[in-house]
């Protein structure tokens, strides 16, 4: 995790069309769609599913998935406002394991587990993702496209160089069903 890049909520609200939106403040490089941020106080996940394009005059970041939106003439006071905060966009995102969208003010960091030379628990399993214990009394997520189908809460999970990571005990013994 890079806890260096923390991002500031300055907006976060949900739209019927487009879903879960926030703000970030301090965005040098943009957000990958599939990205994890997580909520350095609340520890909550949420997965980047796009950029929030609002006019053709906003900066853009390679590799973004964009959604472009039309603004009513009447908000581009406040649109201009928004945009004054230096490196400040909007995503649509996911929540992860959970419903609810980041809070103002609330500190969100771009989030990895990598499992290299170290087991983690599988503690829960939700819709795409796996939630880990990093052994630290924190926790981790991992998209369920890296592991085996067959993976259960209570497995752990360890790093393999093939791109799915193996099921193991707690031993680090293979686990095969």
């Amino acid at each position: 995790m890079d806890f260096d890049h923390k991002h500031k909520v300055i907006s976060s609200f949900n739209l019927p069309t487009l879903g879960m939106i926030v703000g970030l403040s301090d965005v040098e490089f943009g957000f990958k769609k599939g990205m994890v941020l997580k909520s350095i106080s609340s520890k909550r996940y949420w997965e980047v599913q796009s950029r929030i394009i609002h006019s053709s005059t906003e900066k853009r970041f390679d590799g973004e998935t964009e959604i472009v939106t039309h603004t009513n003439i009447r908000e581009i006071g406040a649109l201009k406002d928004k945009t004054e905060i230096i490196n400040s966009f909007e995503y649509n995102i996911k929540p992860i394991g959970h419903h609810e969208k980041p809070t103002l003010d609330e500190l969100l960091v771009f989030s990895v587990t990598v499992a290299v030379h170290v087991i983690y628990k599988v503690i829960d399993i939700y819709n795409d993702y796996l939630l880990l214990d990093t052994n630290n009394g924190d926790t981790g997520v991992m998209h369920k496209k890296y592991v085996s189908e067959k993976v259960q809460i209570g497995d752990y999970v360890r790093h393999c160089e093939h791109k799915i990571h193996d099921l193991v005990d707690e031993c680090g013994n293979f686990i095969i069903r």
